[in-house]
């Protein structure tokens, strides 16, 4: 028993030394431009979990609600895609997180839907949300809330 302090100690430096040979973690997404390696994922601020912004979008890309929102950037780009935008940049490497939620009060038949979230590549103070039915792949349009926190 007096040795299993030691053995933890050892045990806790070969994980910090395996995790720094094994090198940066490297991020990759399918997003509006297709698959990209973002490389060595870099936070510029400080993420903490708070909810900042937030948006509850109808199927056809119109504002329902929202908090922090900006009604100019919001739109519907495509069957199944929508740009959400707010008034600041809320890019994934400045801190921020997002979540959506699809409306199923709305709309029970779209059960089998789900979102995802990315930066909007060409607009930094966007997001693009992505709905698509889970059975067969295909984009859908459907209502959701989305949160962005940080």
């Amino acid at each position: 028993m007096r040795h299993f302090p030691w053995a933890l100690s050892l045990s806790a430096l070969a994980m910090l030394v395996w995790s720094l040979l094994a090198g940066p973690v490297r991020a990759n997404m399918t997003g509006e431009n297709g698959t990209q390696s973002l490389g060595p994922v870099t936070l510029y601020n400080a993420t903490r979990g708070v909810v900042f912004e937030t948006a509850g979008i109808n199927s056809d890309g119109s504002i329902a609600t929202c908090f922090g929102c900006s009604k100019t950037t919001t739109i519907h780009l495509a069957t199944g895609q929508y740009q959400d935008g707010f008034n600041g940049n809320v890019q994934a490497n400045n801190g921020w997180s997002r979540w959506v939620q699809v409306d199923t009060l709305a709309d029970e038949n779209i059960s089998n839907v789900s979102c995802t979230t990315a930066d909007r590549a060409t607009v930094p103070t966007a997001i693009w949300v992505a709905c698509y039915n889970n059975s067969t792949g295909a984009f859908t349009d459907t209502s959701f809330f989305l949160f962005v926190a940080r």
